[in-house]
């Protein structure tokens, strides 16, 4: 957690912008990232309700199965609960406790996670909804500026992912799968302290499919290692993407390699407040395209990241968004080339007023395992 006061203003501040809009609450489930922004829990909801309640003049509460209270409870700074009990419908709870009439025309506001299962439900308790309105973007506005202490959280799973990430390419090896592969880096991971999120370990001629799930292929002699690994702390997201080769590496191979990297270290030093997305974008797409890899470069250069690994800002094409300080994103330029191999390398960047700070420290040079 970063601190009650944090969560505090972040809470009044959406208490301001359900008041403006006059809505009678705000319903925020555990399914969204959301609901771990203003609360501090990350917890998985499954078929039972929990959600973050905010009204105008209430204080916060969160909704949750009685049973669940007591460990929720020691995860957050919100002091009300609202337990219901297995035989009981928590939508009706709710509105009971909160004194809201039936059929009278409310305004709720959703996040844009919410399940379709969810807003029926309130829908059907209130009599119906007048109208519902978004907060994600209220809240994503919030969340598109890093503080300190949120740019230090994904620091640190950086610095745990550099880790994990040189421990898997040290422990590739001929015949290894890539779930073996993968298995590896995730121990790394907990080992030090973080929570694994996601992980593609792709060989061979799979490298060149950028979002392959990764498989139970072994690795053969002369073939490529593409590893594109996160996790998180505090709730707080990293993502990196490191390249090997097992063998002899093709002349292609290392040109194209030389290529992506050259794109990607002159777009991290370039990259700085004022800055469209679109031109940072074109800074690496441009340079890949004069080497004549243009249409294998299938992807936006790169996508924010904090406590979602995909989030805004996205530095694609056509997007006219000024980073600013602050803005945390990923630089992953690749070429990939269908039935042979795929080459990404990937970095994390905080935006500084001149320049860029790079989060991720692993080192971008090749790895060959002869």
């Amino acid at each position: 957690m970063l601190g009650e006061t944090v969560y505090r203003e972040r809470i009044e501040r959406v208490r301001d912008y359900i008041s403006d809009k006059r809505a009678s609450l705000v319903l925020i489930t555990s399914t969204s990232p959301n609901f771990l922004y203003l609360t501090g829990i990350h917890y998985e909801m499954r078929e039972r309700l929990i959600a973050l309640v905010l009204t105008r003049d209430n204080d916060p509460l969160i909704i949750a199965p009685s049973f669940e209270v007591s460990n929720l409870r020691g995860l957050t700074c919100i002091r009300d609960f609202l337990p219901w009990e297995e035989e009981q419908d928590p939508y009706q709870v709710l509105i009971q406790n909160l004194n809201l009439s039936y059929a009278a025309n409310h305004v709720v506001a959703f996040d844009d996670s919410t399940p379709l299962g969810v807003f029926w439900a309130m829908s059907h308790a209130l009599g119906g909804i007048q109208h519902g309105i978004s907060i994600t973007p209220l809240l994503r506005g919030m969340r598109i500026k890093k503080s300190d202490l949120e740019v230090d959280m994904i620091r640190q799973a950086s610095r745990i992912i550099d880790k994990a990430i040189a421990e898997g390419l040290r422990h590739a090896a001929e015949g290894i799968t890539e779930l073996e592969l993968k298995q590896t880096v995730q121990k790394e991971i907990i080992r030090h302290g973080a929570q694994p999120t996601f992980g593609a370990v792709l060989f061979g001629t799979r490298s060149a499919l950028p979002h392959a799930d990764t498989s139970q292929a072994r690795l053969k002699r002369n073939e490529a290692i593409l590893l594109d690994c996160g996790c998180a702390v505090a709730g707080y997201n990293t993502d990196i993407t490191r390249v090997g080769f097992y063998g002899t590496p093709s002349e292609e191979f290392q040109r194209v390699y030389t290529i992506v990297r050259r794109a990607e270290e002159t777009a991290i030093e370039r990259i700085k407040a004022g800055l469209r997305c679109e031109d940072a974008d074109s800074i690496a797409r441009d340079m890949i395209q004069t080497e004549g890899y243009g249409e294998r470069f299938t992807h936006r250069l790169g996508h924010g990241i904090g406590l979602e690994v995909h989030e805004p800002p996205y530095l694609v094409r056509g997007n006219k968004m000024v980073l600013e300080p602050g803005m945390t994103h990923s630089v992953e330029p690749g070429i990939y080339i269908e039935g042979s191999f795929g080459v990404r390398i990937e970095d994390l960047v905080c935006i500084r007023k001149d320049d860029c700070e790079v989060l991720t420290q692993s080192p971008r040079d090749l790895y060959v395992i002869k």
